[in-house]
C-alpha cells in the first residue's frame, strides 16, 4: 500500500509539473515564433484549457495520496520540512486557482489586454518555482 501511494503521488507530481514545464519551456517559446497573434493566443489558450483539466486531476491525486502518506507516516506531521512543504503547497494551490480560474480565462479571451497575459504568465512562472521547491522539500522528507 505504501509503495502504491508513493508511486501515484510521484506520477501525479510528474504529470502536473511536467505539464507546467512543457507549456513554459516548449509551447510558449514555439508559439512566439508564430506571426499571427490571434493564432498564438488561441493555441496557448486551448492548450492551457486542456492542461487545466489534466492538472487539476493530478492535483486531486496529489492531495489524496499526500493525505494517505500522512496516515501511513504520521511522524511527518512534526517535521519542520513538512510544515514548509505544506505551506508551499497551499501557496501553489492558491496561485493555480488564480491562474487557472481568474487570470487565464480573462487573458485567453479574444482582444484581451496584453498586460493581463503578462500577469498570468508571471503567476505561472512563480508557481513553477514554488512547485519545484515543494518537490525538493518532499524529497528531503525521505532522507
Amino acid at each position: 500500500m505504501s509503495l502504491l501511494l508513493r508511486w501515484i503521488h510521484v506520477l501525479a507530481a510528474v504529470t502536473w509539473i511536467g505539464g507546467m514545464l512543457f507549456i513554459a519551456l516548449v509551447l510558449v517559446p514555439v508559439t512566439r515564433r508564430l506571426e499571427d497573434p490571434a493564432l498564438r493566443t488561441r493555441l496557448v489558450h486551448e492548450a492551457g484549457v486542456r492542461f487545466r483539466t489534466v492538472g487539476w486531476i493530478a492535483l486531486g491525486f496529489l492531495v489524496l495520496t499526500g493525505l494517505g502518506n500522512l496516515w501511513l507516516f504520521p511522524a511527518f506531521l512534526w517535521s519542520p520540512r513538512f510544515h514548509a512543504k505544506l505551506g508551499l503547497v497551499l501557496v501553489a494551490l492558491t496561485l493555480a486557482v488564480i491562474h487557472d480560474f481568474v487570470l487565464g480565462p480573462r487573458a485567453g479571451r479574444p482582444g484581451a489586454d496584453p498586460a493581463l497575459r503578462v500577469r498570468a504568465s508571471w503567476v505561472a512562472r512563480v508557481n513553477v518555482l514554488v512547485v519545484l521547491a515543494v518537490v525538493a522539500l518532499g524529497l528531503a522528507l525521505r532522507g
